[in-house]
């Protein structure tokens, strides 16, 4: 099987809208297994914007990286410079999102995707320690991280709703 030729590229306020969609895809796929519902739909609906994409590619506290499959985003890499975690001393760079399109798992995107936010990273800040958090359910996710050298470091939760839900905190060691 030819597996189709993936570029990797600095994200532009042009890529806002298919990013935003990108992401509500990723995302109710991932994790509204039972359905949605109105509180996820406003969640994804009020976070996952255009202009918010607009915005993160454009600011210089974030580097956003693409991949790209001809003309088509199969997947992003979202990294926030600055953002300290109790949980993960010495590491300010938190690598917010990284998403992959389904048909695309387990293709090499996400590596990809991954060591080119540590190249951002190491071209911002001299190193390529990240942090980052994940849902301790999204088994992949973790197994994925783990592969590439990060290590959970503390718990922590997301709140959607009333409802939380247990997230891993992980970071490069030595970060």
């Amino acid at each position: 099987m030819n597996r189709p030729l993936v570029t990797v590229r600095p994200a532009t306020a042009a890529d806002a809208h298919t990013l935003a969609a990108l992401a509500i895809q990723v995302w109710l796929d991932t994790y509204a297994t039972d359905g949605v519902n109105d509180l996820l739909g406003r969640y994804v609906l009020s976070t996952f914007t255009p202009a918010a994409f607009a915005a993160w590619s454009e600011s210089p506290d974030a580097a956003l990286r693409v991949a790209q499959v001809d003309d088509h985003l199969v997947g992003y890499a979202l990294l926030q410079f600055g953002a300290a975690q109790p949980l993960a001393p010495g590491c300010a760079t938190e690598l917010r999102m990284l998403y992959v399109q389904s048909p695309f798992a387990r293709s090499g995107v996400g590596s990809m995707l991954l060591r080119e936010a540590r190249s951002a990273a190491h071209a911002r800040t001299g190193n390529d320690g990240l942090w980052l958090t994940v849902n301790v359910k999204n088994l992949r996710a973790c197994a994925f991280y783990e592969k590439h050298g990060l290590a959970v470091t503390g718990l922590t939760q997301f709140v959607l709703g009333d409802e939380r839900h247990d997230n891993h905190v992980m970071a490069t060691p030595g970060s």
